[in-house]
């Protein structure tokens, strides 16, 4: 997907987890228990808090954020998943604008959640990119072409 900001600013709001509970509607709460910084390359461990609807429910994450590649990993410490994992990487497209390849697995471990989850998984996925794409919005200048043509093959080298 493209987002016509530059990649260093989405890579600085998806490293700005701190804030991330007052764009992301149904994060309550998050705190950064660890950090450590080596070279252009930061580790967080983030607690964080998530509600929705009648549930609550607190995880824990290792987060990986690598300013050289403009890349950030996330995965489960402790919770309520069998499995959480996403990843981000920002790629400068030939306008300047930036594609963004974005992945996330997860699975919850309890079986009614993972049975509603499942039927909005998709919808759960563009919530969580429209976030961005709309606190980016905010905070970064526009750049790029509105009808750019944004294949793969014109990220700038």
């Amino acid at each position: 997907m493209r987002i016509r900001h530059r990649p260093e600013d989405v890579f600085e709001l998806v490293s700005d987890v701190r804030r991330y509970p007052q764009f992301i509607k149904y994060l309550s709460a998050l705190r950064v228990r660890k950090e450590s910084v080596e070279g252009s390359v930061t580790w967080l461990e983030a607690e964080a808090v998530a509600r929705y609807r009648f549930v609550t429910e607190r995880f824990t994450t290792a987060v990986t954020l690598d300013r050289d590649v403009l890349g950030v990993e996330v995965s489960l410490i402790e919770g309520p998943f069998n499995t959480l994992k996403n990843s981000w990487v920002f790629h400068r497209l030939d306008d300047g604008s930036t594609l963004v390849d974005f992945m996330i697995d997860f699975e919850f471990s309890n079986p009614l959640l993972q049975m509603l989850l499942a039927a909005n998984k998709e919808r759960a996925v563009h919530f969580i990119i429209d976030a961005f794409r709309s606190e980016a919005d905010k905070r970064y200048e526009t750049v790029g072409a509105e009808d750019y043509d944004w294949s793969a093959d014109r990220v700038a080298q």
